[in-house]
């Protein structure tokens, strides 16, 4: 599915690729809330391995900090995201957007640039990606804040937007 498609999908709400998988009629949740968890879960797993970078190659330790923060409050989004995936009926599918490289993913590329550096030169590489990762995460939950139809998803979405938010603001202090 393009990037288009999903974005479009979490802005109007629509895209018969994934509503197919939501629970049936009278469900809670609707093709923009599945589409939003997909999508919020493979961001999350995919920025993880980055953040793990940070300690020992990075020259700040105000972004050291941040990374180490992020992985571990990631990581348990991760798992309310997954949790909220298997209330959808969808939690045992594999996520379609788990192998794309889409805007706010690190790529492999990305990851092995990052390996290959330290310091400062880490650290310029590194703050441009979190915060691309970081812009993705509050676009999309944008989305399924205004098109969303499961209170408790639109919820989480509001409620991790506004942290990513604050990550914002304390990444551009540490970098």
């Amino acid at each position: 599915m393009s990037v288009v498609c999903v974005l479009s999908l979490l802005l109007v709400g629509g895209c018969g690729a994934t509503a197919g998988t939501v629970a049936s009629s009278g469900s809670p949740f609707n093709a923009t809330d599945l589409a939003w968890l997909q999508l919020a879960e493979a961001l999350h797993t995919r920025a993880l391995p980055m953040l793990a970078l940070a300690p020992g190659r990075s020259a700040a330790p105000a972004l050291v900090e941040l990374a180490e923060r992020l992985a571990k409050e990631h990581e348990e989004g991760r798992e309310r995201l997954r949790a909220l995936l298997v209330r959808t009926g969808a939690g045992s599918v594999e996520n379609p957007h788990a192998g794309h490289d889409m805007p706010g993913m690190p790529t492999a590329d990305d990851l092995k640039a990052l390996r290959g550096l330290r310091g400062k030169g880490f650290d310029r590489r590194f703050v441009p990606l979190v915060r691309a990762y970081l812009d993705q995460l509050v676009l999309v939950a944008e989305g399924e804040r205004r098109s969303g139809a499961s209170e408790e998803v639109r919820g989480l979405a509001t409620t991790m937007a506004r942290a990513h938010e604050a990550e914002l603001a304390r990444l551009a202090a540490a970098g």
